[in-house]
């Protein structure tokens, strides 16, 4: 997902975890076979596993309550500070335990961009300088390549900026929607395929996960007055549908699992209702309010953001958590 233009967004890509040396093992002169035990030891030792984290700025962590800017910086470092608490991608990590995060997702990636020369404009540098590729796929394809064996999860959010543009105040630009439409489709199957073959090369056992979309317009029906927030509303959650019916059916050809965000975000579920505001409001309308930053409290508030909310973020994981086998 796309912030404004005039955020002042950055990169959140944890590369501290990538650059790290690994420690020296040395083995000290010793009997025979304590010296072969301590190489056996060297050899079987298993590195820390990475998540990988690729996609827009929900991965990268985009919050308007932040000011646009990225998490604060470790002193101890120079990198973003791992304990950042705005991604779903962080939280994923954490969820599942004793894997190390390395985020290279983009705010305002599109399916385009994604294999674009130049890269998307915020993150072209990064991508340049850490890893000597010019765009996201790039990237992410040089990090399978120096870390073989030790990434176990790749997760990927990519598709609703090719269409979010498509939602101007009160009006649903439908040549834009298959303009958005087309490019997912033309871009995406070939961007999931290639970034999951080189995954299932390195490590079979590994996992890609694809997720779907929340629908952040539904809060249309509560924004504006009364019919006319009720059609943009029902028009944006059709194209909701379409693009997340595209997804799963991109995600599913290429070997993909599945996190069901818009199914935890009960994108098309309209009982019971919900109290938001003094108001009471479809249940898909009050979890989108809940859990971005779409219904600002006030006129004097904030201006609505498509944004997950803190709370959004740990939905947004316990979805992908969800979507994961059994350990």
């Amino acid at each position: 997902m796309r912030p404004s233009d005039s955020a002042r967004t950055r990169l959140t890509p944890r590369l501290a975890l990538v650059l790290a040396a690994i420690a020296a093992t040395s083995v000290l002169a010793a009997a025979p076979g304590a010296a072969a035990s301590a190489a056996r030891t060297v050899r079987t030792a298993k590195p820390a596993p990475y998540l990988l984290a690729l996609g827009d700025s929900l991965a990268a962590g985009y919050q308007p309550a932040f000011h646009g800017a990225g998490p604060p910086l470790d002193h101890a470092t120079g990198e973003p500070d791992l304990g950042y608490p705005g991604s779903y991608a962080a939280d994923l990590a954490s969820a599942r335990g004793g894997l190390h995060l390395v985020d290279l997702a983009c705010p305002g990636e599109t399916t385009r961009s994604m294999t674009a020369t130049p890269a998307e404009r915020r993150c072209a540098t990064t991508y340049r300088r850490e890893l000597d590729a010019p765009n996201q796929e790039a990237a992410a394809l040089a990090f399978l390549a120096a870390h073989r064996h030790q990434v176990a999860l790749v997760t990927i959010d990519l598709g609703a900026n090719d269409l979010d543009g498509c939602v101007v105040g009160r009006r649903i630009d439908a040549a834009c929607l298959a303009r958005g439409d087309a490019d997912v489709a033309a871009h995406l199957p070939g961007e999931v395929a290639t970034l999951r073959a080189a995954l299932s090369a390195d490590d079979p056992g590994a996992h890609m996960i694809g997720m779907n979309y929340y629908d952040p317009f539904l809060a249309a029906a509560y924004v504006l007055p009364g019919a006319t927030g009720a059609a943009v509303a029902s028009l944006s959650l059709s194209a909701t549908d379409a693009l997340n019916a595209e997804l799963a059916l991109v995600y599913h050809r290429a070997g993909l699992l599945l996190a069901d965000v818009a199914g935890a975000f009960k994108t098309n579920d309209l009982l019971p209702l919900r109290t938001i505001g003094g108001r009471r409001l479809p249940l898909d309308v009050a979890t989108v309010c809940r859990w971005t930053w779409m219904c600002p409290a006030s006129r004097s508030s904030a201006a609505a953001d498509i944004h997950a909310n803190t709370a959004g973020y740990a939905e947004i994981a316990a979805a992908f958590v969800r979507s994961l086998p059994a350990r």
